[in-house]
């Protein structure tokens, strides 16, 4: 598995002289993504959203390279051919809205469309696939790993009545740069948020731009 590579990173870039980053990466994460408490039902969910995007997307002070990257850069040279191929890996995880097209024949994997790109990944991930349907529309990150792609531990799945508001929001910032993207996935995700807390309002003034609500 994918995570015993990531322990060391994890531990470098949170504690330490990272630990006030860290705490500063949260407050700019939940503006953006909702702030969720611990009773919330996706805490843990959450949670793990931020923490990949910490480490893979969210460019650290003074170096302008996300954790992953920075580490990439100062270990590379000590790296054994496969701990190379892997962190390089690392460097290129796909966070997207992803759509559930079929399962594999023996249900140990699934096929996913990155909604943005348009494109399909086959995901061998058994301990996972028994909680997707088809046609689910939901938030992860994708990631390399030995020659095929594993899901992170984070998810965010869209109520799939939404599904043409989100298609819709998509085709208007697929075409723009990452950032762009990645904050209208972060909206969406707020917008899912506000729907579990708020659930005696109708979902089509939850998940919009134009609402005051």
């Amino acid at each position: 598995m994918y995570q015993k590579y990531l322990e060391q990173i994890v531990e470098e870039f949170t504690t330490g002289e990272y630990y006030r980053e860290v705490y500063q990466a949260k407050q700019e994460y939940f503006d953006k993504s909702g702030v969720v408490y611990e009773d919330d039902h996706e805490f843990e969910q959450r949670m793990s959203i931020f923490m990949d995007w910490y480490l893979f997307d969210r460019d650290l002070p003074g170096v302008d390279l996300p954790p992953i990257k920075f580490y990439f850069r100062k270990q590379k040279d000590r790296f054994s051919n496969e701990e190379l191929n892997i962190y390089r890996d690392f460097c290129l995880t796909l966070h997207s809205i992803f759509r559930v097209k079929r399962f594999t024949w023996n249900r140990k994997g699934f096929v996913v469309a990155d909604l943005f790109s348009g494109k399909t990944y086959k995901v061998i991930d058994s301990e996972i696939n028994a909680g997707f349907a088809r046609g689910d529309i939901f938030e992860a990150r994708l990631i390399p790993f030995k020659g095929s792609y594993e899901f992170s531990r984070g998810f965010c799945f869209h109520p799939v009545e939404m599904e043409s508001f989100i298609l819709g929001e998509i085709k208007k910032v697929k075409s723009q740069e990452k950032k762009v993207q990645t904050k209208l996935i972060l909206q969406l995700a707020a917008m899912k948020l506000k729907h579990q807390r708020f659930q005696h309002i109708d979902i089509k003034h939850i998940y919009t731009f134009a609402s005051k609500f």
